[in-house]
C-alpha cells in the first residue's frame, strides 16, 4: 500500500507549541471559489480572452501529487511565467483539523493549455505552523489573508482579502468529495490588486487573525532553472 508524503509541522495553540507530523494521503487545489459567484464568473470571462479555458462547473478541485505540497523557502521552474496564490489550508488529521495559508504556485503559460496540469507543474508552498481548526472556526471570516510579490527588488502588495469573500470549508470538502484524515485541501485565491499578475522573484504569503492577534507567513523564493526562459 502507498504512503502519502510526511510533513514536519508545528501546531500553534493558544496554550503552547507542539510538533505534528502530518501525513499527506491526498492533495486537492481548489479553484474558482469565490462566495460571490457572480464575480467568479466575470473572471472567467476576464481569464478566457488571454486564453485560459473556462471549467465546466464552479467551484472546481484539481487533484494533485501529493509531494507538491513543501515548506521549502526556494521553489525552481521552467518559465519565467509563474506566480503565486495566495489562498487558506486545510489538513485534516486523524483527530483534528488545522488551518494554515498556502501558495498554489502555478505555470501561467501553461494553463492556457490545461489548467489540472499548470496545478501539477509546481509545488504547493505552506509555512510550518498551522493553528488548530477549533480556535478560528468562530471567526473565520475576520481572518485575513494576503500575498506581497518581489520584483527587482521592490515589494508590492499583490492580494489582500477576509476569508469571507471565500467559500467555507465545509462547503470545499463537499466541492472535493472527499474526507478523512491526510486530506490537505487549498481553497482557490482571491483576486490581485488591480487585477493583474505579477511574474516575482520572491512570494510572500500572510494568515492573520484579528480576533487572537496571531500570524502565520512564509516567504518563498523562485528560481528559473538553468536554460529556461
Amino acid at each position: 500500500m502507498a504512503v502519502g508524503k510526511s510533513v514536519d509541522l508545528i501546531v500553534e495553540r493558544q496554550a503552547g507549541e507542539e510538533d505534528l507530523k502530518f501525513v499527506v494521503e491526498i492533495l486537492f487545489c481548489g479553484g474558482y471559489a469565490g462566495r460571490n459567484q457572480e464575480e467568479v464568473r466575470k473572471h472567467i470571462e476576464e481569464l478566457r480572452k488571454i486564453g485560459v479555458p473556462a471549467p465546466e462547473r464552479t467551484p472546481v478541485a484539481y487533484p494533485v501529487s501529493t509531494y507538491l505540497l513543501t515548506t521549502d523557502g526556494v521553489i525552481e521552474v521552467q518559465n519565467a511565467e509563474t506566480s503565486g496564490e495566495v489562498e487558506y489550508v486545510v489538513l485534516i488529521g486523524a483527530d483534528e483539523v488545522y488551518v494554515t495559508v498556502g501558495s498554489d504556485h502555478t505555470d501561467r503559460e501553461l494553463e492556457k493549455t490545461s489548467v489540472p496540469k499548470a496545478k501539477q507543474m509546481y509545488p504547493k508552498v505552506i509555512p510550518q505552523r498551522v493553528w488548530p481548526y477549533n480556535e478560528v472556526k468562530d471567526h473565520w471570516d475576520d481572518i485575513i489573508i494576503r500575498s506581497h510579490a518581489v520584483k527587482d527588488g521592490e515589494r508590492m502588495l499583490y492580494q489582500a482579502r477576509s476569508l469571507e469573500a471565500l467559500i467555507d470549508i465545509q462547503t470545499l470538502m463537499n466541492v472535493v468529495g472527499a474526507s478523512g484524515p491526510g486530506l490537505v485541501l487549498f481553497s482557490g485565491t482571491v483576486p490581485t490588486v488591480g487585477d493583474r499578475l505579477i511574474y516575482a522573484d520572491e512570494f510572500e504569503i500572510e494568515m492573520y487573525d484579528p480576533v487572537l492577534d496571531r500570524r502565520l507567513c512564509h516567504r518563498y523564493a523562485i528560481r528559473l532553472l538553468p536554460g529556461s526562459r
